[in-house]
């Protein structure tokens, strides 16, 4: 019986043992001396809270430029398309030169795109925002984000929101990875007529945690689903990086193996401490290609395990990475991390939207301009 009791004993232990040092949750990946990069696949953010967001009734004190009707909104997004396709072959020559090593991957882009790129509201002075959107089908969400200022939407996917194009949003599609769910996904919904304007490549891959995958591979799947959509006359964005020094590496040798690939903008994202980090990395990326960045993840946040930024510096921050931003015209749109309610272990002072779905203080001004 003893014997019994001190196997039952030993047996209850290793159970409590297992459950107190099993793998854990990670967000991040330490990379050194530079950033860890989250292991987060966003794309089911905004699928899981598709049709069961419940939001508060949004602010509308300082929401002034939000509240243009849905028609409006969708006649001036139409306008601006139709403007952009006789201006982009023009545009596309004086922006999306390449030096010589990249002339390869980057000369055959397309000069008649459906109007995203470069041109229109894009690259224009007080319209360069866009949302990096987690929160699927919430109308109120979407209504309260839209200002002149915020011209286009992503969900690290293809699941637009219902009503995106009628507030006047222009949507990114993106193929997040190479997974056969990911690509199925992909491809049947942009066989849909006028689904969006410029599709995003892969999520990080050169992270582990991410997209994870090598150049060649990348380039591979470029050809097979990204490079036909450009006949569709869709424009196009590079594999986003993360702030990993593997990054540039990796992006020259996806620009080698694309060798003829259809490549517009090139795509990044940034987490660090402080506005002047931000402008040498941008600028060194845009001299890496010479094409226009589109930074679709950025915020004031330290991953390499010192200080966070306290409030007063995130919005100083912000007011001078916007009016940068406003001001160069090789960056086409930029996209704080993130209008969502989990930042995934980013720093929570740079959220952009409250508890009850509205903007934050820092969310009005972005979506605001107001540097």
């Amino acid at each position: 019986m003893a014997s019994k009791l001190l196997n039952l004993v030993a047996l209850s232990s290793l159970a409590i043992m297992a459950v107190t040092f099993g793998p854990a949750s990670t967000n991040a990946l330490s990379t050194g001396h530079v950033h860890m990069n989250r292991h987060i696949d966003h794309a089911p953010i905004a699928k899981r809270k598709r049709d069961s967001s419940k939001r508060c009734k949004v602010r509308s004190s300082t929401l002034s430029s939000a509240t243009h009707s849905s028609t409006a909104k969708a006649e001036t997004t139409a306008k601006a398309l139709a403007e952009t396709t006789s201006q982009a072959a023009s545009t596309k020559a004086a922006t999306t030169k390449a030096p010589a090593k990249t002339t390869s991957a980057s000369s055959s882009s397309s000069t008649s795109g459906s109007g995203a790129a470069g041109t229109g509201k894009f690259g224009k002075k007080g319209s360069k925002i866009c949302a990096a959107w987690g929160d699927g089908n919430d109308i109120n969400s979407l209504k309260a984000f839209k200002t002149d200022h915020v011209v286009g939407l992503y969900d690290w996917g293809v699941d637009k929101p219902d009503g995106a194009d009628a507030l006047g949003y222009d949507y990114w599609p993106m193929l997040w990875g190479g997974s056969s769910d990911k690509i199925s996904a992909f491809e049947k919904a942009m066989a849909k007529d006028k689904f969006g304007t410029i599709v995003l490549g892969f999520n990080e891959p050169n992270e582990e945690g991410q997209s994870n995958m090598d150049p060649e591979t990348a380039a591979s799947l470029w050809k097979q689903h990204i490079e036909p959509q450009v006949a569709k006359g869709y424009k196009t964005c590079s594999p986003a990086m993360s702030s990993r020094p593997n990054g540039k590496q990796w992006m020259a040798d996806f620009m080698k193996a694309c060798d003829g690939c259809t490549v517009d903008y090139q795509c990044v994202h940034w987490y660090d401490i402080g506005f002047d980090t931000l402008k040498t990395y941008l600028t060194d990326y845009h001299n890496q290609l010479g094409l226009p960045i589109l930074l679709t993840e950025f915020a004031d946040q330290n991953f390499n395990g010192g200080a966070q930024a306290s409030s007063s510096e995130i919005f100083q921050f912000m007011g001078q990475a916007l009016e940068f931003i406003d001001n160069t015209d090789w960056i086409l749109a930029a996209c704080p991390f993130g209008i969502m309610h989990d930042l995934q272990g980013v720093n929570t002072l740079n959220l952009l939207q409250g508890s009850n779905g509205s903007p934050t203080d820092l969310g009005y001004m972005v979506i605001n301009n107001s540097y």
